[in-house]
């Protein structure tokens, strides 16, 4: 079985402990065993919806359309949210309750499109984002890109503000592979594709004004498996999130900020008015899990 299935297993196992959970998510005749089940993801929706509904509108327009049954081909699967193991759904059982709180925030990054982040909270002193992951680290990763991005890796393994770099190896007009490293170690589990087209986002709406310059808070909210009880998978799993966590403790997340502020501003002329040191100094990062998580 896949790890990240098996991730699933022992948090609905976990999960049951405490308070019985009905699982098997059944869609067009297959039941999926690690999803909530039908019946009990409907009350959740449902529950959303009555309590909280700016988060259940904000799930029902993100672009991961957690809510809904997917379709591919001629199968259909069950909503995202309804996995045991979903990101979405351990952020919002977190966050839930927390005023002012929002989920699913989009923003535009320039070079890439929109980033997508689970989290975000602003208040009179900061603004707060979160990208979540639980079971995301135990499944296998493409490191194929669109060689949009190409010029921006360049820039960043170029600078000697930053011990990241980006090993590209092209593969066509359009594609190239990409192996990241910070310093010595080798990026293997940590999504530093993504985590770079995060702070894109985060570094174009402040250039761009969209909000006030104030601490910038960027928290990565990582599920700790070592906080449940679990035999099957338990080693390789235990090594993955550390590896990830040790991955992401190896990066100055702060250096590699003024490396993208400053790739906007000068190649890319984004707000070009903006003080550089102003919204990089008030940058930082925090690394946490389902144990700590706080605002």
């Amino acid at each position: 079985m896949e790890l990240n299935k098996i991730l699933d297993y022992a948090i609905m196992a976990d999960e049951t402990v405490k308070n019985p959970i009905k699982a098997g998510y059944i869609v067009n005749g297959k039941t999926y065993n690690n999803y909530l089940s039908n019946d009990l993801f409907a009350e959740f929706v449902e529950d959303m919806k009555n309590n909280h509904p700016v988060a259940y509108e904000m799930y029902g327009k993100g672009g991961g359309k957690e809510l809904e049954e997917r379709k591919s081909g001629a199968n259909i699967y069950p909503p995202k949210m309804a996995s045991f193991g979903s990101s979405s759904r351990m952020i919002y059982n977190l966050m839930k309750d927390t005023d002012g709180f929002l989920f699913e925030k989009k923003l535009h990054t320039t070079v890439g499109g929109i980033a997508n982040l689970d989290g975000f909270i602003e208040t009179n002193e900061k603004c707060v984002f979160v990208e979540a992951k639980c079971r995301e680290p135990y499944t296998k990763k493409d490191s194929i890109y669109e060689r949009k991005y190409e010029d921006l890796y360049r820039t960043i393994s170029a600078s000697d503000k930053t011990s990241v770099t980006c090993k590209i190896e092209v593969i066509d007009d359009r594609k190239m592979k990409v192996k990241f490293t910070s310093g010595k170690n080798e990026i293997h589990s940590f999504d530093m594709k993504q985590m770079i087209s995060h702070l894109l986002g985060v570094a174009t709406a402040f250039l761009k004004g969209e909000f006030e310059i104030k601490q910038i808070d960027f928290v990565y909210l990582l599920f700790n498996p070592k906080l449940i009880e679990f035999k099957e998978g338990k080693l390789e799993i235990h090594h993955i999130y550390e590896q990830t966590c040790n991955e992401c403790n190896s990066v100055d997340f702060k250096a590699l900020f003024e490396v993208i502020v400053d790739y906007l501003q000068t190649v890319k002329g984004i707000g070009k008015d903006k003080n550089k040191a102003e919204i990089t100094n008030n940058f930082s990062f925090r690394l946490c899990d389902q144990s700590n998580m706080s605002i």
